[in-house]
Protein backbone atom coordinates (compact mmCIF):
# COMPACT_ATOMS: atom_id res chain seq x y z
CA UNK A 1 0.00 0.00 0.00
CA UNK A 2 2.82 2.38 0.88
CA UNK A 3 4.56 1.60 -2.41
CA UNK A 4 1.34 2.39 -4.31
CA UNK A 5 0.98 5.76 -2.54
CA UNK A 6 4.58 6.68 -3.33
CA UNK A 7 4.10 5.85 -7.03
CA UNK A 8 0.83 7.86 -7.14
CA UNK A 9 2.56 10.83 -5.51
CA UNK A 10 5.41 10.74 -8.04
CA UNK A 11 3.02 10.56 -11.00
CA UNK A 12 0.95 13.46 -9.67
CA UNK A 13 3.90 15.74 -9.04
CA UNK A 14 5.38 14.89 -12.44
CA UNK A 15 2.09 15.80 -14.15
CA UNK A 16 1.85 19.08 -12.27
CA UNK A 17 5.41 19.95 -13.19
CA UNK A 18 4.73 19.26 -16.86
CA UNK A 19 1.58 21.43 -16.77
CA UNK A 20 3.51 24.23 -15.10
CA UNK A 21 6.20 24.03 -17.75
CA UNK A 22 3.61 24.55 -20.47
CA UNK A 23 2.84 27.94 -18.92
CA UNK A 24 6.47 29.07 -19.28
CA UNK A 25 7.20 31.26 -22.31
CA UNK A 26 8.87 29.69 -25.34
CA UNK A 27 10.97 31.59 -27.90
CA UNK A 28 8.53 31.00 -30.75
CA UNK A 29 5.28 29.18 -31.45
CA UNK A 30 3.64 28.41 -34.80
CA UNK A 31 -0.12 28.67 -35.08
CA UNK A 32 -3.15 28.55 -37.34
CA UNK A 33 -5.90 31.11 -36.90
CA UNK A 34 -9.43 30.88 -38.30
CA UNK A 35 -11.43 34.07 -37.91
CA UNK A 36 -14.67 35.89 -38.58
CA UNK A 37 -16.34 39.25 -38.02
CA UNK A 38 -18.39 41.93 -39.76
CA UNK A 39 -17.23 44.56 -42.26
CA UNK A 40 -19.08 47.91 -42.31
CA UNK A 41 -18.24 49.74 -45.55
CA UNK A 42 -18.06 53.48 -46.02
CA UNK A 43 -19.69 55.20 -49.00
CA UNK A 44 -18.16 54.12 -52.28
CA UNK A 45 -17.56 57.72 -53.51
CA UNK A 46 -18.73 56.75 -56.98
CA UNK A 47 -17.90 59.27 -59.70
CA UNK A 48 -19.46 58.83 -63.18
CA UNK A 49 -18.20 61.18 -65.95
CA UNK A 50 -20.80 63.23 -67.79
CA UNK A 51 -21.05 62.53 -70.66
CA UNK A 52 -21.66 59.66 -71.27
CA UNK A 53 -23.33 59.06 -67.89
CA UNK A 54 -26.54 60.98 -67.25
CA UNK A 55 -26.50 63.37 -64.28
CA UNK A 56 -29.02 62.43 -61.57
CA UNK A 57 -30.76 64.38 -58.84
CA UNK A 58 -29.48 61.91 -56.23
CA UNK A 59 -25.95 61.71 -57.63
CA UNK A 60 -24.07 58.39 -57.85
CA UNK A 61 -22.54 57.95 -54.39
CA UNK A 62 -24.01 55.30 -52.09
CA UNK A 63 -22.99 53.01 -49.22
CA UNK A 64 -22.09 49.39 -49.94
CA UNK A 65 -23.62 48.08 -46.71
CA UNK A 66 -22.08 45.41 -44.51
CA UNK A 67 -21.20 41.75 -44.87
CA UNK A 68 -19.61 38.90 -42.87
CA UNK A 69 -15.90 38.09 -42.92
CA UNK A 70 -14.32 34.64 -43.18
CA UNK A 71 -10.55 34.40 -42.75
CA UNK A 72 -7.67 31.99 -42.19
CA UNK A 73 -4.10 32.75 -41.11
CA UNK A 74 -0.86 30.90 -40.47
CA UNK A 75 1.84 32.53 -38.41
CA UNK A 76 4.49 32.49 -35.75
CA UNK A 77 4.40 34.13 -32.31
CA UNK A 78 7.93 35.30 -31.41
CA UNK A 79 8.92 35.80 -27.75
CA UNK A 80 5.21 36.39 -27.00
CA UNK A 81 5.76 39.95 -28.26
CA UNK A 82 4.99 39.88 -31.99
CA UNK A 83 2.94 37.74 -34.38
CA UNK A 84 4.11 37.46 -37.98
CA UNK A 85 1.43 35.94 -40.21
CA UNK A 86 0.00 35.46 -43.69
CA UNK A 87 -3.75 35.79 -44.05
CA UNK A 88 -6.41 35.16 -46.68
CA UNK A 89 -9.99 36.32 -46.16
CA UNK A 90 -13.24 36.98 -47.97
CA UNK A 91 -15.89 39.68 -47.68
CA UNK A 92 -18.98 38.72 -49.62
CA UNK A 93 -21.18 40.35 -50.75
CA UNK A 94 -21.35 44.14 -50.59
CA UNK A 95 -24.23 45.65 -52.57
CA UNK A 96 -24.40 49.00 -54.34
CA UNK A 97 -27.97 50.17 -54.97
CA UNK A 98 -28.77 53.72 -56.08
CA UNK A 99 -32.21 54.91 -57.20
CA UNK A 100 -31.82 57.86 -59.57
CA UNK A 101 -34.02 60.43 -61.24
CA UNK A 102 -32.59 62.25 -64.28
CA UNK A 103 -31.99 65.96 -63.73
CA UNK A 104 -33.83 66.56 -67.00
CA UNK A 105 -36.92 64.80 -65.62
CA UNK A 106 -38.51 61.47 -66.43
CA UNK A 107 -38.93 58.08 -64.79
CA UNK A 108 -36.54 56.85 -62.09
CA UNK A 109 -34.31 53.79 -62.42
CA UNK A 110 -31.83 51.79 -60.32
CA UNK A 111 -28.04 51.60 -60.70
CA UNK A 112 -26.59 48.50 -59.06
CA UNK A 113 -23.69 46.10 -58.69
CA UNK A 114 -22.33 43.56 -56.18
CA UNK A 115 -18.77 43.59 -54.83
CA UNK A 116 -16.79 40.62 -53.52
CA UNK A 117 -13.39 41.30 -51.87
CA UNK A 118 -10.68 38.67 -51.27
CA UNK A 119 -7.43 40.04 -49.80
CA UNK A 120 -4.12 38.26 -49.16
CA UNK A 121 -2.18 40.13 -46.46
CA UNK A 122 1.08 39.87 -44.54
CA UNK A 123 0.74 41.24 -41.01
CA UNK A 124 2.69 42.05 -37.86
CA UNK A 125 0.74 42.20 -34.60
CA UNK A 126 2.41 43.41 -31.40
CA UNK A 127 1.32 41.64 -28.20
CA UNK A 128 1.36 42.69 -24.57
CA UNK A 129 1.78 39.06 -23.54
CA UNK A 130 5.58 39.27 -23.31
CA UNK A 131 5.77 42.83 -21.97
CA UNK A 132 5.86 43.47 -18.19
CA UNK A 133 3.02 45.60 -16.79
CA UNK A 134 1.15 45.23 -20.09
CA UNK A 135 -0.76 42.05 -19.24
CA UNK A 136 -2.97 40.46 -16.62
CA UNK A 137 -2.01 36.88 -15.75
CA UNK A 138 -3.78 34.31 -13.60
CA UNK A 139 -2.68 30.70 -13.63
CA UNK A 140 -1.95 29.67 -17.21
CA UNK A 141 -4.25 32.43 -18.55
CA UNK A 142 -3.22 35.89 -19.74
CA UNK A 143 -5.13 38.88 -21.06
CA UNK A 144 -3.27 41.62 -22.93
CA UNK A 145 -3.69 44.28 -25.66
CA UNK A 146 -2.76 43.80 -29.32
CA UNK A 147 -2.05 46.34 -32.07
CA UNK A 148 -1.02 45.54 -35.61
CA UNK A 149 -0.90 46.35 -39.30
CA UNK A 150 -0.97 44.41 -42.54
CA UNK A 151 -0.29 45.02 -46.23
CA UNK A 152 -0.99 43.01 -49.36
CA UNK A 153 -3.31 42.87 -52.34
CA UNK A 154 -7.05 42.38 -52.84
CA UNK A 155 -9.13 40.89 -55.62
CA UNK A 156 -12.14 43.17 -56.06
CA UNK A 157 -14.77 41.38 -58.12
CA UNK A 158 -17.66 43.47 -59.48
CA UNK A 159 -20.67 41.37 -60.52
CA UNK A 160 -24.26 42.02 -61.65
CA UNK A 161 -23.41 45.55 -62.79
CA UNK A 162 -26.41 47.09 -64.55
CA UNK A 163 -29.08 49.76 -64.70
CA UNK A 164 -32.52 48.28 -63.99
CA UNK A 165 -36.10 49.50 -63.83
CA UNK A 166 -36.06 51.32 -67.17
CA UNK A 167 -39.28 51.73 -69.10
CA UNK A 168 -40.22 48.93 -71.53
CA UNK A 169 -38.52 49.37 -74.91
CA UNK A 170 -38.75 47.35 -78.12
CA UNK A 171 -38.87 43.61 -77.50
CA UNK A 172 -38.93 44.05 -73.71
CA UNK A 173 -42.55 45.27 -73.73
CA UNK A 174 -44.45 44.95 -71.39
CA UNK A 175 -41.53 44.20 -69.06
CA UNK A 176 -39.06 46.77 -67.72
CA UNK A 177 -35.73 46.88 -69.56
CA UNK A 178 -32.16 47.32 -68.35
CA UNK A 179 -28.93 48.74 -69.79
CA UNK A 180 -25.22 49.32 -69.11
CA UNK A 181 -24.87 45.63 -68.28
CA UNK A 182 -21.66 43.75 -67.39
CA UNK A 183 -21.53 40.33 -65.74
CA UNK A 184 -18.20 40.66 -63.91
CA UNK A 185 -15.00 42.75 -63.72
CA UNK A 186 -11.93 41.87 -61.63
CA UNK A 187 -9.45 44.40 -60.24
CA UNK A 188 -6.36 43.85 -58.07
CA UNK A 189 -5.53 46.59 -55.58
CA UNK A 190 -2.91 47.36 -52.95
CA UNK A 191 -4.57 46.92 -49.55
CA UNK A 192 -3.61 47.76 -45.98
CA UNK A 193 -5.13 47.28 -42.52
CA UNK A 194 -4.53 48.50 -38.98
CA UNK A 195 -6.09 46.97 -35.88
CA UNK A 196 -6.35 47.24 -32.11
CA UNK A 197 -7.94 44.87 -29.63
CA UNK A 198 -7.43 42.46 -26.76
CA UNK A 199 -6.37 38.82 -26.66
CA UNK A 200 -6.85 36.06 -24.11
CA UNK A 201 -4.38 33.15 -24.19
CA UNK A 202 -4.40 29.89 -22.29
CA UNK A 203 -0.77 28.88 -21.92
CA UNK A 204 0.78 27.77 -25.18
CA UNK A 205 -2.36 25.95 -26.28
CA UNK A 206 -4.74 28.52 -27.77
CA UNK A 207 -5.78 32.18 -27.73
CA UNK A 208 -8.81 34.22 -28.79
CA UNK A 209 -8.73 37.88 -29.84
CA UNK A 210 -11.29 40.53 -30.75
CA UNK A 211 -11.26 44.19 -31.62
CA UNK A 212 -11.46 46.89 -34.29
CA UNK A 213 -9.81 46.86 -37.73
CA UNK A 214 -9.55 49.56 -40.40
CA UNK A 215 -9.56 48.07 -43.92
CA UNK A 216 -8.57 50.07 -47.00
CA UNK A 217 -8.59 48.48 -50.48
CA UNK A 218 -7.98 51.77 -52.27
CA UNK A 219 -9.49 53.23 -55.44
CA UNK A 220 -10.64 51.25 -58.47
CA UNK A 221 -12.79 51.54 -61.60
CA UNK A 222 -16.06 50.07 -62.77
CA UNK A 223 -16.44 47.87 -65.86
CA UNK A 224 -14.81 49.11 -69.05
CA UNK A 225 -16.70 46.88 -71.50
CA UNK A 226 -20.47 47.10 -71.32
CA UNK A 227 -23.61 46.12 -73.15
CA UNK A 228 -26.01 49.02 -73.65
CA UNK A 229 -29.78 49.17 -74.18
CA UNK A 230 -29.49 48.68 -77.95
CA UNK A 231 -27.70 45.36 -77.37
CA UNK A 232 -24.36 46.66 -78.66
CA UNK A 233 -21.11 46.01 -76.76
CA UNK A 234 -19.13 49.20 -76.14
CA UNK A 235 -15.75 50.16 -74.70
CA UNK A 236 -16.15 53.09 -72.29
CA UNK A 237 -12.40 53.49 -71.72
CA UNK A 238 -11.57 56.71 -69.80
CA UNK A 239 -15.26 57.00 -68.88
CA UNK A 240 -15.56 54.15 -66.38
CA UNK A 241 -16.97 54.80 -62.94
CA UNK A 242 -14.30 55.49 -60.31
CA UNK A 243 -14.85 54.45 -56.70
CA UNK A 244 -13.07 53.32 -53.55
CA UNK A 245 -13.46 50.76 -50.79
CA UNK A 246 -12.87 51.46 -47.10
CA UNK A 247 -14.44 49.73 -44.11
CA UNK A 248 -14.63 49.66 -40.33
CA UNK A 249 -14.55 46.08 -39.06
CA UNK A 250 -15.14 44.05 -35.93
CA UNK A 251 -13.07 40.87 -35.88
CA UNK A 252 -12.80 37.75 -33.75
CA UNK A 253 -9.97 35.24 -34.27
CA UNK A 254 -9.06 31.92 -32.63
CA UNK A 255 -5.34 31.13 -32.53
CA UNK A 256 -4.42 27.45 -32.18
CA UNK A 257 -0.76 26.71 -31.46
CA UNK A 258 0.75 23.75 -33.29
Amino acid sequence: MKRFLVILFLLTTTGLSSAACRCQPLDYLFYIKPGSGISFSECAHVCAPNPPWNPAVQGYDAPLGRCPIASFSVGCEIFHVVDLEANISNRSVFKYRKCQTPTTGGASYMREFDLNITPILFSANFLGRGIPYCKWSFGCSTIYPIVGAGVGTSNLLITNYRTTGLLPTGDSFPYPSFSAENQYTLHKNLTYTVLAGIEYSYGDYWAISTGYRWFNAGNFKGPRYQRVASGSAVDVVCNEWTMRFRAHEWFIDVKIFI
